[in-house]
């Protein structure tokens, strides 16, 4: 049994400033449970690598080029020996008592397989980051079309779905908490995995909590733990290709949650509400092939540099 209770995990791709100001939110305090660090620089080319390789008391892995979220993780995972094992994005912030609070949930709740924080924003006000399992009519909702959008409900089922609505003053099972920082319990996960490549950036998460929920598992959310969270610091960077990768991740999810008629009525929808975009020539829009690919499934390749801020 290794003597490190928390594996940290961290993926950074082109987040140099705020991968370290992550790192350096990390408890100082000896007295707060011990924990090790393990860094992926995922192919970064702001200089991530070189800072990285600077700071003292991480394990850090450079990869030469960009191997998709997921198999990042996977890559720290194993080269990781905490009992719990925390999912932290370069882009959160953990507060003073974070990490000690995750900890102690999972040690006073055996039976609770992972626990997740309430998430603030940089001014300090709350980000609601929490989700029940999508439904088919949620993820219609929740896919750009302007004509689903306008469905009776969708509204309401948007609300249900990101648990606006719900109260998180006590500790609360949750189906699907953010992986952005996700305590995890190491003996409820596979020796070698933490995610599924099939799904390189996105829906990673989804297919996780899946796989809990599916064992009969529960996630927790615990507002004794709290994070600042910057939000979406490396997928915005991704531009089309990042476009592509939603999608054909999505089509994959729905592949194995649907039946056939809804993943080709979800692939209509979202071939016509494109014919306007193309009409009309927006900039940073799918092209007729990419868009096809990623109706059939098919992620793309992942991108090796960040695309400009639009």
């Amino acid at each position: 049994m290794s003597d490190v209770l928390v594996s940290i995990l961290i993926v950074n791709w082109n987040t140099r400033e705020l991968v370290l100001e992550c790192l350096a939110s990390l408890p100082k305090d000896a007295s707060g449970p011990s924990y090790e660090v393990v860094v992926v620089d995922n192919g970064s080319v702001d200089g991530s690598g070189e800072a990285l390789s600077r700071q003292t008391g991480i394990t850090l892995i450079r990869n030469e080029r960009n191997l998709g979220y997921a198999a990042a993780v996977n890559q720290a995972y194993r080269h990781s020996s905490g009992e719990f094992v925390l999912l932290l994005n370069s882009d959160v912030d953990l507060t003073p008592t974070a990490l000690s609070s995750l900890t102690d949930f999972l040690r006073d709740n055996p039976s609770a397989a992972a626990v997740g924080p309430l998430y603030l924003n940089l001014d300090g006000s709350p980000q609601p980051f929490h989700f029940r399992f999508p439904t088919f009519k949620m993820t219609l909702a929740n896919g750009g079309a302007v004509a689903s959008r306008l469905l009776p409900g969708s509204k309401r089922r948007l609300r249900h779905y990101r648990m606006l609505d719900d109260d998180f003053s006590q500790p609360r099972p949750v189906p699907q908490p953010s992986a952005s920082c996700l305590l995890l319990r190491r003996s409820c996960l596979p020796e070698d995995h933490v995610f599924d490549e099939r799904y390189p950036i996105f829906f990673n998460d989804v297919q996780l909590a899946r796989s809990f929920a599916d064992r009969g598992l529960t996630l927790w959310v615990t507002p004794a733990a709290k994070v600042v969270h910057h939000s979406h610091a490396s997928t915005r960077k991704l531009g089309t290709a990042g476009k592509r990768q939603y999608l054909g991740s999505l089509i994959r999810m729905l592949e194995e949650t649907e039946p056939p008629v809804n993943v080709w009525l979800y692939r209509v929808v979202v071939f016509v509400q494109n014919i306007p975009v193309w009409l009309f020539r927006r900039p940073n829009a799918l092209t007729f092939g990419d868009l096809w690919k990623a109706l059939s499934g098919d992620v793309g390749p992942l991108p090796s540099d960040p695309s400009p801020p639009a």
